[in-house]
């Protein structure tokens, strides 16, 4: 059938004709260059092609379909799983390859054609795939994806087996066109929409050794799949034998093989023999390593596994393959234990396909739906038993049943008790289609185009590491901003997007067809070898108009650079801007934000403007200043009234806000290495108040921070922004946080960065030998050899001196959280639910969008640009979370919210539509196109607010009170419009309160007009 080097192959009915079609998984007999990123022109000429796909012609012949199915690669391939991902009735394939090339994701076109989608669908794979595994482990009927790699859980060994790309091969390999590859182990959660969210880190499960096939099943019978993950190598690989590796690959490729013999006697003939993972699914997207707790922790080489009820007693038992060994047999002892529920069914199918490979079950209990695809060949070079089996925890009943059987014919059966085997057949379906996922309306809709929001952020390209080789992340790419207000004085909000370096943002002027045009006047385009970051509309001078702010930063410029110093331009009333010069002191600092308020109640807007980091020198914390308003001049008074601020820290974001009800305006800020940090008003004088508030413990990689008060209790409660619990940093704690120490190491006067992670109780640097030997040679020197290098701790490798006069950071948790106010100038954080910890997270925008009166949360997020040997941030796709008015929140599915923000997300606001009458979401993304969602409901009041207004109270007919403040600047980079919304037929009355302590009605059963 085929003469290639195959490892394994998938059955499975393809073109849906009722007879099973075969896909071989191959590697070429040429693949001998099998890490260069060259193969993709073999691919194009359909030259020595791998994998194979042959059709069933039903009459016991196959035909080789391969290349007219769109089966046409070429690469190391080791393991292949089928599945209908998308669930359109067509099954397709998942294909594990090994080395360069990236897997392989071929969705069915449902024509007899497959096309590869891992490049859209999918935003990172495993380097080195080995095994793969297709279920639903969330139990929301889409089924998701598990492959297989070699990131050991112990540092130790992944710094001495893990060499890793460089720089400039990892930005090679994605611009050669294979995609974004990590050495760890994925876990794509499917997002039903064609997208998939990979969260291994947040799982738990990226890193489990030299792994190889994993089988996802209830092994507990709780009701959700575990995972088990066989492991172990024939060969104990280091990286201090690479030499000898690439010697003997050279043989190879010369066809030496004498001399490869001879080099194959010098190589180590230490086994990795180590124990199997495995896994209990926690239901909440996280896994708890059982390795020990469940009895799995048999010291083997194993590559495959199969599953089933050995012993007939209702929960499955395991075989694994071992290599030069006897084969384990697990014995699973559920029964003997605090026992849970199953029900498990067998199936008959049609004469050529008699296992039905392929169908679909759906069981529906009190605890909820489950569904499995029945399919036996799964993991690596394995097949199952031919059962589908549930785990019911302490259900008793299944109440339905739905079968979908590979035909598309279906069967539903009802009110079935626990503990039994039943049997299903084929001939007892008939042609109904049954809606497994339901219909939604959702919550927005995309109206980019429809509104004219054409704007493109294009990022300059700048190699922030030539410059500090050990940074955690580029410092360049943090745009853009986004600022709203009415700029011309026709009553109908405007809005700018700031730039990047040559790409100068941009002013759109909304037309009173509700859409928006870019405006003829764009001085700033005369600055356009600056960065733009944070941007705020506010009157500056007085003269009732929108006046523009710029907040100049990036990591490509030399401290005390003339680009660094912050923009004004001022407005005429028309929309049209002039550049101020001398309003401003002169401050060069690389920023980020900028935020207005009137902290010292003198009738104008004064000026917080956060400094995001010293050029060149990380982590050195940057300057932020508070500006006072002195009639249009704006005096730096920092010193004076915030001397702390002075090294204020790494800072993304700030919020003007009464966070202890005392009517004067205090400042929240955040950033990379800081707490949630609180500066008290004392008068028009800031003290630090963040141990008084119980904030000082929580430090983190903040990004972004909002205001709302989210439990209807009267006071403001707060939602932050983190790098989300997604990350190659995993969880720290206080106990064990992430760490960074900065110092001049090697006194050869550059200023040196180290991060530390915690692993099994100790902490070790990040890094790798080679990366951190070439920023300091030291190093490399002290350490000859990987394997001493991985043994050694950070205090083992530095001294505890060097350390302790170090310059010491430390990250104690990186979730995303809500701060609920106490009311006594204290705060509680607590995580966000676990969708919002799938990424970062940058803009968040509190608004309540499905008209219930409680306050809900947009956010979005995500970032591409770490360093080379950390995987980007892309999981998140847009967040929808729904509050109940107490604090929790319930976060949607795309289907239900419709918000969908896959890319480098940024800046989040709402503008208004027509005046005050239709709200829609604005959102930018670095180096890549903004866009603009409808909030398909709008049903709410709506009243503005000016920029003299502090706050509003919402008094509800149930006595509810809601404070909203009216914040000009929050989130990240962000200002949204200052009108406010609210449900007429909940509220009882709205009352605003100014600067001056001022109150006005402006609603009281219905709207009042202003006077």
């Amino acid at each position: 059938m085929c003469r290639q080097l195959y490892h394994g192959c998938c059955i499975f009915d393809y073109d849906n004709d009722g007879d099973l079609d075969l896909y071989v998984k191959n590697h070429p007999n040429d693949f001998v260059e099998r890490m260069r990123f060259n193969n993709l022109e073999k691919v194009e000429q359909g030259k020595n092609q791998s994998d194979k796909f042959f059709r069933n012609e039903g009459n016991g012949k196959f035909t080789d379909v391969s290349k007219e199915a769109g089966i046409n690669n070429h690469g190391y391939g080791l393991a292949v799983c089928a599945a209908d991902v998308n669930d359109d009735g067509w099954m397709d394939v998942y294909g594990c390859n090994d080395f360069a090339m990236y897997d392989y994701l071929y969705i069915n076109n449902g024509n007899g054609t497959f096309t590869d989608h891992s490049g859209d669908w999918l935003s990172k794979s495993s380097m080195f795939s080995m095994g793969v595994d297709i279920a639903d482990i969330n139990n929301d009927a889409w089924q998701d994806i598990v492959t297989c790699d070699m990131r050991f859980d112990h540092s130790y060994m992944r710094r001495s087996f893990a060499l890793g790309l460089r720089r400039n091969e990892f930005s090679n390999m994605v611009s050669s066109g294979y995609h974004y590859q990590y050495v760890k182990n994925t876990l794509h959660v499917n997002n039903g929409n064609n997208t998939f969210s990979e969260i291994a880190n947040l799982a738990g499960v990226d890193a489990t050794d030299w792994s190889w096939g994993p089988l996802f099943c209830d092994y507990d019978n709780d009701g959700f799949k575990d995972l088990f993950v066989p492991n172990g190598y024939y060969r104990w690989l280091n990286i201090d034998e690479r030499e000898l590796y690439q010697a003997m690959r050279d043989a190879t490729r010369r066809k030496d093989s004498v001399a490869y013999n001879k080099l194959y006697t010098l190589v180590s003939k230490k086994k990795l023999i180590v124990p199997n993972y495995i896994y209990k699914n926690n239901g909440n997207f996280t896994f708890s390593n059982e390795i020990d707790g469940w009895g799995c922790n048999l010291p083997s080489i194993t590559h495959g596994a199969a599953l089933a009820d050995l012993d007939m007693d209702g929960d499955m038992d395991m075989v694994t393959s071992v290599t030069e060994s006897t084969t384990i047999v697990y014995r699973n002892n559920l029964e003997k234990m605090d026992k849970n529920n199953y029900i498990r069914f067998s199936m008959v199918g049609t004469d050529k396909n008699i296992n039905a490979i392929g169908a679909k079950i759906y069981i529906y209990t009190k605890s909820g739906m489950q569904m499995i695809q029945h399919h036996v060949i799964r993991g690596y070079q394995s097949s199952s038993e031919n059962i589908a089996h549930f785990g019911l925890a302490k259900d008793d009943t299944v109440y339905k049943v739905i079968i979908i059987w590979p035909d598309q014919k279906t069967q539903v059966l009802t009110n079935l008790m626990a503990n039994q085997v039943v049997k299903l057949d084929h001939k007892n379906a008939i042609n109904e289609k049954i809606e497994i996922h339901g219909k939604y309306t959702p919550l927005f809709a995309d109206a980019t185009d429809k509104i004219g929001v054409g704007y493109k952020h294009v990022e300059n390209e700048y190699e922030d590491f030539k410059k500090e080789l050990l940074l955690p992340h580029k410092m360049s790419r943090f745009g853009p901003g986004l600022a709203v207000a009415d700029v011309n004085g026709d009553g109908l909000e405007d809005f700018f997007v700031s730039g990047a370096v040559r790409a100068p943002g941009e002013l759109f002027l909304q037309t009173a067809g509700k859409t928006f045009t870019k405006s003829s006047s764009q001085p700033w385009s005369n600055d356009k070898a600056t960065e733009q970051l944070g941007v705020l509309f506010f009157d500056a001078d007085g003269d009732a108009d929108a006046d523009l702010y710029m907040a100049t930063g990036g990591g490509e410029f030399s401290p005390e650079d003339p680009l660094l110093a912050d923009l004004l331009y001022m407005n005429d009333g028309k929309g049209n801007f002039t550049k101020n010069t001398k309003a401003l002191p002169d401050m060069r600092v690389s920023g980020s934000c900028a935020v207005a308020g009137d902290y010292d109640n003198d009738g104008d807007l004064d000026l917080f403007v956060g400094g995001r980091v010293v050029p060149t020198k990380y982590p050195m914390p940057a300057k932020s200043a508070i500006l006072r308003n002195d009639k249009g001049v704006f005096t730096d008074v920092t010193k004076e009234v915030a001397p702390e601020l002075e090294k204020g820290g790494l800072v993304c974001g700030a919020i003007w806000t009464d966070y202890n009800a005392d009517n004067k305006l205090d400042l929240m800020i955040i950033g990379e290495w800081m707490p949630v940090t609180v500066y008290k008003n004392d008068g028009g004088k800031f003290s630090d108040a963040t141990a008084a508030a119980g904030l000082a413990d929580a430090t983190g990689w903040w990004n972004s921070i909002v205001s709302g008060d989210f439990d209807n209790d009267g006071d403001v409660d707060y939602v932050a922004g983190n790098e989300g619990l997604n990350s190659r940093y995993y969880q720290p704690t206080k106990e064990q946080p992430v760490e960074l120490h900065s110092a001049d190491f090697d006194k050869n006067g550059t200023n040196d960065i180290v991060l530390s992670v915690y692993n099994y109780g100790k902490s070790y640097p990040v890094k790798t030998r080679m990366t951190m030997t070439e920023q300091i040679p030291m190093i490399g020197d002290k350490f000859k050899l990987y394997k001493t290098f991985a043994l050694a701790t950070t205090e083992e490798v530095f001294g505890k001196e060097a350390l302790e006069a170090a310059t010491r950071y430390t990250a104690t948790t990186l979730a995303s959280s809500y701060i609920e106010n106490q009311g006594d100038g204290k705060f509680v954080v607590r995580a966000l639910p676990m969708e919002a910890q799938f990424s970062c997270l940058y803009g968040i925008l509190p608004f309540d969008v499905n008209n219930d009166g409680n306050l809900d949360i947009i956010a979005h997020g995500n970032f591409f640009s770490p360093e080379s040997e950390t995987e980007k941030q892309d999981a998140c796709i847009g967040l929808t979370m729904l509050g109940d008015g107490k604090g929790g929140f319930k976060p949607l599915t795309i289907q239900q919210s419709g918000f969908l923000s896959t890319k480098d997300a940024k800046a989040l606001a709402v503008i208004y539509l027509g005046k005050n009458e239709t709200p829609v979401l604005l959102g930018t993304n670095n180096n890549d196109k903004m866009f603009a969602y409808n909030f398909t409901s709008n049903i709410q009041s709506k009243v503005a607010m000016t920029e003299k207004d502090r706050f509003a109270e919402i008094s509800y007919k149930d006595g509810r009170k809601e404070k909203r403040e009216n914040n000009i600047g929050s989130g990240y980079l962000s200002q949204g419009s200052k009108t406010i919304s609210f449900i007429p037929n909940l509220v009882d009355k709205v009352v605003i309160t100014d600067y001056l302590g001022q109150q006005r009605t402006v609603f009281q059963g219905q709207a009042i007009a202003s006077k």
